[in-house]
């Protein structure tokens, strides 16, 4: 690897918690990349606020890379069905702090509520990203899986997923980075590291820097 990279876990809305994070980064390293690994929205709220303050960092570092969570997969597979049932399972991921944040009234369909900047932002979202001996997927991910080549359905499963199969990992020589599975301090284990420390459920929010395995938290 040429640079460090950050790989910053769930965001849920938390724009505060961001920009306090990407502040101390900054003073950090400012040439690292970024690696974002999905789950932007709901629950938190101060969605847009996020999502605005992502695309101006997209402006300001190109090679930065933002990934898709399961919350981002749900939001786009209920603006293909524009269905009562999607938009309920929206609902059970907090979906309705994001809709009072953009000032979208239930009423509207699909992601017509929210700007063309922000929609074509989700559309644009990764699947998953690999670096040197490191793989970013927003979820533990099976050993040998390509999310790539996965079917949209096959993709939110994959995305929801919250079985850690380590055994594999740790044989592979790799290491799987990824956020999704909530817990009080980051993972860290032969062939894993887990930083979602529980940002949308009023917790801190978590970078770990590598190659140097060093957590930032805001």
């Amino acid at each position: 690897m040429s640079t460090s990279i950050f790989a910053i876990g769930d965001i849920h809305g938390q724009a505060g918690r961001l920009n306090a994070l990407l502040g101390r980064l900054a003073g950090l390293d400012p040439a690292a990349r970024l690696v974002f690994l999905g789950d932007y929205i709901d629950r938190g709220a101060h969605s847009r606020q996020v999502v605005n303050r992502l695309l101006a960092l997209a402006q300001e570092r190109p090679d930065t890379v933002f990934l898709m969570g399961n919350h981002e997969a749900a939001l786009l597979r209920y603006d293909a069905s524009r269905s009562p049932e999607d938009l309920g399972l929206l609902r059970t991921f907090g979906f309705q702090a994001t809709l009072d944040d953009y000032g979208g009234p239930p009423g509207r369909l699909g992601l017509d509520f929210m700007p063309q900047q922000h929609r074509r932002f989700f559309r644009e979202l990764r699947r998953w990203f690999r670096c040197g001996p490191y793989v970013f997927f927003h979820a533990p991910l099976p050993y040998g899986v390509d999310p790539g080549a996965a079917s949209p359905q096959e993709l939110e499963y994959l995305l929801s997923n919250r079985t850690i199969e380590a055994d594999a990992w740790q044989a592979s020589e790799q290491t799987l980075v990824f956020g999704h599975v909530p817990l009080e301090t980051p993972l860290t284990a032969p062939g894993l590291i887990g930083v979602d420390t529980g940002a949308g459920w009023g917790s801190v929010l978590t970078a770990v820097e590598l190659p140097a395995l060093r957590f930032h938290h805001a």
